[in-house]
């Protein structure tokens, strides 16, 4: 599984998907899915719902994953062939110069940096702002650029390879966040047979998650499953830039990590894990044998799907389950397979035994 996993996410990271143009990304994961799911269907807004049926009749588990990624899009074409762009989920002013991307998905450029031998002292220490940055495509003039193909809207992404470190289970790659979910997904129906599970399973691959949740709400209140797992990512807090005792207590290599309360503010929470689906979720830890850290990011600025999902359809019991990664909504976020490997076993014990909690309240 983690040859597996390593390659589908391989494969994935290779793609250009930020939020609004996802059509590659789901493209090939409809291609992934359709040998082993009863139906496959992509919606008018690119979410695509993979079906399989279990052995008898069950319960509706739905399993989700988002396909986008942060990146940019193309504002402005200036006379002289430079680019503006805006951001497109939550891009770090202090990421920008001097990195190369790609716009349109295949037209090589680079987000320009003044020469540090003409910098001033205030600028040296100074986090370029974005309306203060542009891309270069190397075109001298508008009818150049746009001669290449790209127009105002085209998304922007940053061009990072699919680096192994030293120790080769650790992987540093842009948009790991979320292509991992979507592998450990993709892999899971790969796996599962229909003589595992009672019920209906559902894998379910949304778009614009980092733009609102918005794919999420959409295809929840056309499953409306009668409860839900969604997989993800989670910043670690495992660096020197921050303390991971009072901070965030989330480690590379120990696990798949539970957010259990998540929210902009401590007033206005984001998600809260259902009781009952945090039961299933120790209950397979401990079957399988996985670690899975628990945490709470009350008060930070991290969600998931699940907040929309939860509130979908009359209300859905749901559970969050993540991948940890460093330097999360980089070009070079990291993480360790072997935390994903987990988690693919975590919940596919709980895919395969769909049917058998009572998910209500009381």
């Amino acid at each position: 599984m983690k040859e597996r996993l390593k390659k589908r996410l391989r494969e994935l990271t290779a793609l250009a998907g930020v939020s609004g143009a996802e059509q590659v990304v789901v493209a090939y994961l409809k291609d992934a899915f359709s040998p082993y799911a009863d139906s496959v269907e992509v919606d008018s807004w690119g979410n695509l719902i993979a079906t399989k049926k279990g052995k008898h009749e069950g319960p509706k588990l739905m399993i989700s994953a988002h396909s986008d990624e942060i990146g940019m899009v193309v504002k402005s074409i200036h006379g002289d062939g430079f680019i503006s762009f805006d951001r497109v989920g939550e891009v770090s002013d202090i990421l920008l110069p001097g990195r190369k991307v790609m716009v349109g998905g295949h037209i090589p450029g680079i987000i320009g940096i003044k020469a540090g031998h003409l910098q001033k002292e205030e600028e040296k220490g100074r986090a370029k702002p974005i309306r203060e940055c542009y891309i270069d495509v190397g075109a001298y003039s508008k009818s150049e650029v746009e001669s290449m193909g790209i127009k105002v809207g085209d998304r922007i992404v940053f061009q990072s390879d699919f680096m192994e470190m030293y120790n080769k289970d650790l992987i540093s790659t842009k948009s790991v966040d979320n292509r991992i979910g979507c592998a450990i997904l993709a892999e899971l129906f790969a796996d599962i047979t229909k003589d595992d599970f009672n019920g209906t399973l559902y894998g379910v691959v949304s778009v614009q998650e980092e733009i609102g949740l918005r794919g999420a709400w959409m295809v929840s209140n056309s499953v409306q499953p009668d409860w839900a797992i969604v997989l993800d990512t989670m910043p670690c807090g495992d660096t020197p830039d921050v303390n991971p005792e009072s901070e965030l207590p989330v480690r590379l290599g120990k696990g798949p990590v539970c957010p259990l309360i998540d929210g902009v503010t401590s007033a206005f929470i984001s998600n809260v894990v259902h009781p009952k689906v945090r039961d299933i979720i120790d209950e397979h830890a401990q079957k399988t044998g996985v670690n899975v850290q628990y945490v709470t990011l009350s008060g930070e600025f991290y969600t998931t799907d699940a907040t929309n999902i939860s509130m979908a359809a009359m209300g859905i019991p749901v559970g969050v389950l993540t991948v940890p990664r460093r330097y999360s909504h980089s070009p070079v976020e990291l993480l360790d397979i072997n935390d994903a490997v987990k988690l693919f076993t975590l919940v596919e014990s709980i895919a395969k035994s769909n049917g058998a909690y009572d998910i209500s309240f009381l």
